[in-house]
C-alpha cells in the first residue's frame, strides 16, 4: 500500500492537525498520500493554510458566511457548509479512508454515514461510540464495514488483540494517566481552575479532552468505547492509574500472557497506524527510551477522587440514550467550568444529576434506539443542565 485517498473531519483540531503532519511525513517517505477533503469548524484562518498546502477537492465549514469567505479566497475549491457538509464529505467519493477527528456528538451521523458508505473509517471521535455504539455496531453487522481506532488506548488494544483469538480474551486493562490531580489532596480539588485542569501532564489534547481526562469522564468513556468496538462484556474491560502513560493498554489472555502496545506519549505514532495499516512506516516520530525510564507504576483507579468516572460508566452500562444524556451534559459542563461559571466538582455533580433526570423520564426506555432518538436526547440533556443546582 504506497498511498491512500483521505478525507479528515475536523482537520483544525488537535487530532486533525497532527494527522496532516503525518501525511506530510509519509509523502516525505514516498507513500503518496492525497487529501480529497478537509472538513472544519470557525478556524478559517488555519483551515485556508491547510488548504494552500494540501489543495483538497472539497472543504466544509461549519457556518455559511464562512463558506462565502473561502469561496471569494479559493475560486476553484468546492466549499459546503453546515452539517449537510460533513455528511457529503463522509461519503465523497473515490476515497479510501474518513478520519473522523471531530469532537462531541456531531461526529455520530458522519460516522454512520461514512460506514454505510463502504468508507474505512480511522476514528478518534469516541463520542460516535459512546452515544452511538448500539447503532454502530448494528451498522457494522450489516454493512460489514472496518474502523481503525486512533485513540491511543484503543489503538493499542487493537494492536495487542492480534495477539490472540476473541475467545481467548481474559479481560482488556485501559491505562489512564490519573490527570493533572492525580495527587492533590481531595479536599482541595472544589478550588482549582481551569488553567490547573488544562495542564496535562503527558498529552497535547484539545480542551475538552483535557478536562475530560482530569475529571476521568474520558476513561469513562472509553471502557464504553471499547466494549462496543472490540465486543466485550464491561465487567472484562478493567481501567487502572499509569501515571507515565508509556503503556498505552493491555490485553490479558486466559493463560496468563498480557500483551502491552508501548510508545511514546505522542498521538502521531497511534495516527500513522490508522493511517498505514496494516503496514508500518519509519517516519522520525519520537521514540521511546527505555533505557531512561527509572520507573513504570500502577495503581487502581480511586472513584472517589473521579466520581464522574463512576456516574457515566452507570449510563453505558444502562444503555439506550442514557450515555447520549450524560455525553451532551459533560459538554455543557466542561464549558462552563472553562467559563469560570462553575467550579470543578460541580461536573461530577451535574453528570450525576442529569444520569437522575434521565432515570425519572417517562419513555426512558429505548426499545428502539435511533439516530432522531439520540439527538432528542442529546438536547433534551443540554436543556437541562442549565436547570441543575450547582
Amino acid at each position: 500500500m504506497q498511498g491512500r485517498r483521505i478525507v479528515i473531519l475536523g482537520s483544525t483540531g488537535s487530532i486533525g492537525s497532527q494527522t496532516l503532519d503525518v501525511i506530510e511525513r509519509l509523502n516525505r517517505a514516498g507513500r503518496a498520500f492525497t487529501v480529497v477533503g478537509l472538513a472544519a469548524g470557525r478556524n478559517i484562518d488555519l483551515l485556508s493554510t491547510q488548504i494552500e498546502r494540501f489543495s483538497p477537492l472539497v472543504v466544509s465549514v461549519a457556518e455559511e458566511e464562512d463558506a462565502i469567505a473561502l469561496r471569494g479566497r479559493f475560486n476553484d475549491l468546492a466549499v459546503l457548509s453546515g452539517s449537510e457538509g460533513l455528511e457529503e464529505l463522509a461519503k465523497y467519493p473515490d476515497v479510501d479512508l474518513v478520519v473522523n477527528a471531530l469532537v462531541g456528538a456531531i461526529g455520530l451521523s458522519p460516522t454512520l454515514t461514512t460506514l454505510s458508505s463502504g468508507h474505512t473509517l480511522a476514528l478518534a471521535n469516541k463520542e460516535s461510540m459512546v452515544i452511538g455504539g448500539e447503532l454502530v455496531t448494528r451498522l457494522l453487522q450489516e454493512k460489514k464495514g472496518t474502523i481503525l481506532p486512533i485513540d491511543s488506548e484503543h489503538n493499542a488494544i487493537f494492536q495487542s488483540l492480534h495477539a490472540g483469538k476473541h475467545s481467548e480474551i481474559e479481560r482488556i486493562i485501559i491505562t489512564a494517566s490519573g490527570g493533572p490531580f492525580l495527587n492533590t489532596p481531595i479536599d482541595e480539588l472544589a478550588h482549582v481552575k481551569a488553567a490547573d485542569a488544562l495542564h496535562h501532564p503527558n498529552w497535547s489534547m484539545g480542551s475538552r479532552i483535557t478536562i475530560d481526562s482530569a475529571t476521568m469522564v474520558n476513561k469513562a468513556f472509553e471502557v464504553i468505547e471499547a466494549h462496543y468496538l472490540f465486543n466485550v462484556p464491561y465487567e472484562k474491560i478493567t481501567p487502572i492509574v499509569h501515571p507515565q502513560s508509556v503503556i498505552h493498554s493491555l490485553v490479558e489472555y486466559q493463560d496468563g500472557s498480557i500483551i502491552a502496545e508501548l510508545a511514546a506519549s505522542d498521538m502521531r505514532i497511534p495516527i500513522q497506524y490508522a493511517l498505514v495499516y496494516p503496514d508500518r512506516v519509519a517516519t522520525n516520530l519520537p521514540r521511546l527510551s527505555l533505557e531512561k525510564m527509572s520507573r513504570i507504576s500502577f495503581e487502581p483507579l480511586d472513584v472517589m477522587r473521579y466520581p464522574a468516572f463512576a456516574s457515566v460508566l452507570t449510563a453505558g452500562v444502562r444503555g439506550g440514550s442514557a450515555t447520549a444524556a450524560i455525553n451532551a451534559a459533560d459538554e455543557v459542563l466542561v464549558k462552563k467550568f472553562l467559563r469560570g461559571e462553575i467550579g470543578f466538582t460541580k461536573i461530577a455533580e451535574g453528570l450525576q444529576q442529569i444520569l437522575d433526570r434521565w432515570e425519572e423520564r417517562d419513555d426512558v426506555e429505548d426499545k428502539d434506539l435511533s439516530l432522531a432518538r439520540i439527538l432528542d436526547v442529546d438536547r433534551w440533556a443540554r436543556e437541562q443542565v442549565a436547570d441543575l443546582s450547582l
